[in-house]
């Protein structure tokens, strides 16, 4: 999840925030903020990520493996704030493990954003790991759902866009079941070059591709979200 901040300003000064907290961990540059109206917003190195408004977007991350009986068994990349985490435990999911590189963001989003998490992280399904969301998916590890909470774009590794997501798309596919379900977001509604990216990379790997376009207040904009399923054969 991001809006990207492309501006010399941050895009929390920019708009007026109030800034909370502001921490390099060893990843990145982590900002809390406050704003009226969305309540406490996640930033990290400059773009936001979620704020205590933003229900809808969890929601629109879960609802394909609710829609398609996969909430048994969900591995979630990313989302360190714990918003989807908490969307999966509401729906019944009997093991959610959530896999962030960074736990400073973990920590950080339950003590100061704890209305986006509330209680999730202390269920007895829920499992957290601390590490490489990537490498985690090399592990022989089937699933009922898995849940992309991260960036589309290449950071940190020297090859194309489309290759990138080819090559996400391509792992999460082998750690799906048959008939498992993939989630993820995508961009902004404005963005059509990603967008479209996206979409043909899942038809060319999943049954029944869908997108949603969900309002999210902070982001100020629709976001795009997509979901597909993995072929029985």
């Amino acid at each position: 999840m991001s809006v990207s901040a492309s501006r010399a300003v941050p895009e929390y000064l920019a708009r007026g925030h109030e800034v909370i907290l502001e921490k390099r961990s060893a990843y990145q540059h982590i900002v809390i903020a406050e704003a009226p109206g969305l309540g406490r917003l996640l930033y990290l190195d400059g773009d936001l990520q979620i704020a205590e408004s933003d229900e809808g977007y969890n929601r629109a991350m879960i609802e394909p493996l609710v829609k398609h009986g996969a909430v048994g068994k969900v591995l979630i990349l990313g989302g360190g704030d714990g918003g989807v985490l908490k969307a999966a435990l509401q729906e019944g999911a009997q093991r959610a493990v959530l896999v962030d590189i960074d736990r400073e963001v973990i920590e950080l989003s339950k003590r100061y954003l704890p209305r986006v998490s509330e209680d999730a992280f202390e269920s007895e399904n829920a499992e957290v790991v601390i590490g490489d969301a990537f490498a985690y998916l090399d592990r022989s590890e089937e699933w009922d759902g898995i849940i992309y909470d991260l960036t589309m774009e290449p950071v940190g590794v020297k090859e194309s866009r489309p290759t990138f997501i080819a090559r996400v798309l391509d792992k999460v596919l082998e750690r799906l079941r048959p008939g498992g379900v993939f989630s993820m977001q995508c961009c902004s509604e404005h963005d059509p070059q990603l967008r479209q990216e996206i979409l043909k990379a899942m038809q060319a790997r999943f049954e029944q591709v869908e997108e949603n376009l969900v309002d999210v207040p902070s982001y100020d904009e629709r976001w795009v979200f997509a979901s597909g399923v993995k072929p029985q054969q």
